[in-house]
């Protein structure tokens, strides 16, 4: 694990992955990042590339030709290398090798770096283009928090508000990770969603509007405990359904699963980044503890 501390938080990275694992104000015990606890979900905060979500039948093609690929990519489970270590951040890298390039024939090279600035953690991706052909892919955060003073025999854990006060238009998403083409409506109260024991019983909460820049996890009480601020196009909010889960993701996410039967080319789908021979993507999203 690296650490990173700026006197007012303080970060750990795990080298697999570049996740970002812990998350404290200095000298308080209190973690933010959930911990992984397999009983609920084994990840805390992956980074996920080369797709988002699922692509349909686990599988992708490129010129007709089919990739396997499994939910949410490969780079969560690539060891990084600490390519950069400064006062305020940290830069981890990965590239593409022969065993990326069997399932995913595109040359990458992925940073993704770590910045504190007072009481705010920014997480950058960087995917550059080191081939000669254009490069297709889609890119993620997925990170989770732990609910503030979670109790198991609570109904309510606590609440999310958002840069506008009115319902969410979420895509619907069936029973094996695909989006069915509908969408409905999440209504709020007052500019909040109550997060309790069934708010996921849809599975997910997928904005795909662009309209959503900010969320704020609140406690019981409404009081602010953490905002996720980010200009990617879609927002996922997940918690495990109906399993009385201590934590919630809020996942700004450059991409988006398959549509139910979509078997066009992988360069064709939905919420797809592009990036020319030579040139680098950058996007990401901050952590502010409030």
């Amino acid at each position: 694990m690296e650490y990173l501390s700026n006197g007012i938080i303080e970060i750990g990275v795990s080298p697999i992955g570049a996740e970002l694992q812990s998350l404290k104000k200095v000298k308080a015990e209190h973690e933010y990042m959930w911990q992984g606890d397999p009983t609920f979900w084994d990840r805390q905060a992956p980074v996920l590339f080369p797709i988002v979500g699922k692509v349909w039948n686990n599988e992708f093609q490129i010129n007709g030709r089919k990739y396997p690929m499994n939910q949410h990519g490969f780079l969560r489970d690539m060891p990084f290398r600490l390519t950069e270590r400064k006062r305020l951040s940290m830069t981890f890298r990965a590239c593409s090798n022969e065993e990326t390039l069997a399932l995913y024939p595109y040359p990458f090279a992925v940073e993704i770096v770590y910045t504190l600035q007072r009481n705010k953690v920014t997480q950058t991706w960087r995917v550059h283009n080191p081939g000669e052909a254009p490069l297709h892919f889609q890119i993620g955060g997925h990170p989770g928090f732990n609910y503030p003073s979670y109790r198991s025999t609570d109904t309510l854990h606590g609440y999310l508000s958002f840069n506008q006060r009115s319902s969410l238009t979420s895509s619907r998403v069936e029973a094996h990770g695909y989006a069915d083409g509908s969408t409905f409506e999440v209504q709020l109260e007052d500019g909040m969603l109550p997060l309790t024991n069934h708010t996921f019983d849809c599975d997910t909460i997928l904005d795909c509007t662009g309209s959503i820049n900010r969320v704020t996890l609140h406690d019981k009480e409404q009081q602010p405990y953490l905002t996720v601020r980010f200009h990617t196009p879609v927002i996922a909010l997940w918690s495990p359904a109906g399993g009385n889960a201590p934590f919630v993701c809020i996942e700004p996410w450059a991409g988006s699963c398959d549509s139910v039967d979509y078997t066009g080319e992988f360069a064709e789908r939905a919420f797809m980044n592009r990036v020319e021979p030579g040139e680098t993507f950058e996007s990401g999203f901050e952590i502010i503890v409030e």
